[in-house]
């Protein structure tokens, strides 16, 4: 883990070692199907990558997938980072394509609604 984030995954609900380009390794899918989490939401380094991989991944297997566009970036630049969007549109569905703003707007939405984890 990158230093700058250490102090964000202290408070995290949940910390997960990955170690290949999807997140639903074993350990993952069990902790979301154990949260009985129906949705999931990617951003992250390597849009083309690990973001879309994860994505399509959970939309396999029947989990909604949102990936947030405004905070996700590829290392190889934003060419790259603009095909991996480019493929997840064609994988995942256009609508599933967000933004930051948006995230943020539906988590208010929810904001003093008691939610069971």
């Amino acid at each position: 883990m990158v230093p700058e984030l250490a102090e964000a995954a202290a408070h995290a609900h949940a910390v997960v070692d990955k170690t290949g380009y999807t997140l639903l390794a074993p350990e993952a899918a069990e902790l979301i199907r154990q949260t009985g989490w129906t949705g999931l939401v990617f951003c992250g380094i390597a849009t083309e990558n690990c973001v879309l991989k994860s994505a399509a991944d959970a939309f396999e297997h029947g989990y909604v997938s949102w990936i947030v566009t405004d905070a996700s970036a590829s290392d190889a630049g934003p060419e790259v980072h603009d095909a991996g969007l480019l493929v997840a549109r064609r994988l995942i569905g256009t609508g599933q394509l967000v933004t930051s703003d948006h995230v943020i707007d539906q988590l208010t939405a929810y904001a003093g609604i008691p939610v069971l984890e």
